[in-house]
């Protein structure tokens, strides 16, 4: 029984079965086994060596799944050869292209994501400064004293809220220019003031602070003279004092169970691993530069020249009233300039009808 137990036993750990059958009948164990060295299983059981390495290498390592192949594989499988010199520098100088293509790649995919910003951030900068123009045309629009002006404001805000429309557009950002403007001029200026208590006038807290009470929030009411500390001045200090402020504990765990890293794969060689990272690198390098190319931000406008070439192609003449708009959303440039680059271009301007020409066709 002993035998037929040692015989299964170094079969489910891979050895072939003559090696297993014959260390059985031997009367060996898998105990007795792990004490013998290569010497002993040669010399008295009659092995050869490599199959002796075998044996020994497999029980030491314990019990493992496909024991029997990778048995074979060590006993029966050849040396392997060694990397002859004009091979091995053949192989470094082709890893060493494969690496300077892959830099060159990943600083073609750096240069595209350079230029993608800094073309977002002319156009957010020109966004900026016409909506902060449309406020200060707003404002304007909304002083009594300008009433004279209202028609030229008017003009002025119809030519800015379509540059901002188009920025606003070639950022794809949510909502319109209007909100952002509305935003802007109405709800950041707003000030949190105050009613006195005792006559109910509003008190604004910029000029409405009693200096006198130098360690509290007090307000004077320069109407009645009367000086009261707001609820929400007490607020505030009943949260300061009681102490039920919100507290962060920096070593408190995420509520939310925070997944796991996906683990890499390794890939067989250098070659394929590198193979691989340049691949997707230059499709990614070369769709980002496409798409910065193709892009209304950097290259989507017209110039003026072609503009005008275009127009009087297509009707014979260009006029404010109509064209105006398309002028705008095509060239980028401002409505206020529209006369002086028609000027520029050397077109003909009759008074009578208010179109543009050349002046060959006037």
């Amino acid at each position: 029984m002993a035998k037929k137990d040692t015989y299964l036993a170094l079969l489910r750990r891979g050895i072939d079965q003559t090696t297993a059958n014959h260390l059985a009948d031997a009367g060996l164990k898998i105990g007795d086994l792990k004490k013998i060295d290569k010497e002993q299983l040669i010399e008295n059981y009659g092995l050869q060596g490599t199959i002796a390495d075998g044996v020994i290498s497999i029980i030491n390592s314990g019990h493992k799944t496909h024991g029997k192949e990778r048995f074979l594989a060590k006993v029966l499988a050849p040396e392997k050869k060694k990397m002859d010199r004009i091979e091995e520098q053949r192989f470094k100088r082709k890893q060493k292209d494969i690496l300077a293509d892959l830099a060159e790649q990943k600083d073609r995919l750096k240069i595209a994501r350079v230029e993608a910003f800094r073309t977002q951030k002319i156009v957010m900068n020109r966004l900026g400064k016409t909506i902060e123009l449309i406020v200060k045309l707003e404002n304007n629009l909304n002083d009594e004293s300008k009433d004279d002006q209202k028609v030229k404001i008017r003009d002025q805000l119809e030519t800015r809220g379509l540059e901002a429309a188009r920025d606003h557009e070639m950022l794809e950002l949510e909502g319109t220019p209007q909100d952002i403007v509305d935003f802007r001029r109405i709800i950041v200026p707003e000030l949190i003031l105050h009613a006195c208590p005792e006559c109910g006038e509003e008190l604004d807290p910029r000029s409405s602070r009693e200096t006198s009470f130098t360690e509290e929030w007090t307000f004077i009411c320069w109407d009645c003279e009367n000086t009261f500390t707001p609820k929400l001045s007490h607020s505030v200090e009943g949260l300061l004092s009681n102490g039920s402020r919100i507290k962060i504990d920096p070593d408190a765990k995420p509520r939310n169970p925070v997944p796991r890293r996906p683990s890499s794969r390794d890939l067989k060689t250098v070659t394929d691993f590198i193979q691989a990272d340049l691949e997707t690198t230059g499709a990614t390098a070369d769709e980002l530069a496409a798409a910065a190319e193709a892009s209304a931000l950097s290259s989507g406008l017209m110039t003026i020249d072609d503009w005008i070439n275009q127009t009087l192609a297509a009707k014979g003449y260009i006029q404010a009233q109509e064209d105006r708009e398309d002028f705008i959303l095509r060239t980028g440039a401002g409505a206020t300039k529209f006369n002086k680059w028609m000027k520029k271009a050397g077109l003909y301007f009759n008074k009578q009808t208010g179109q543009w020409t050349r002046y060959e066709e006037r």
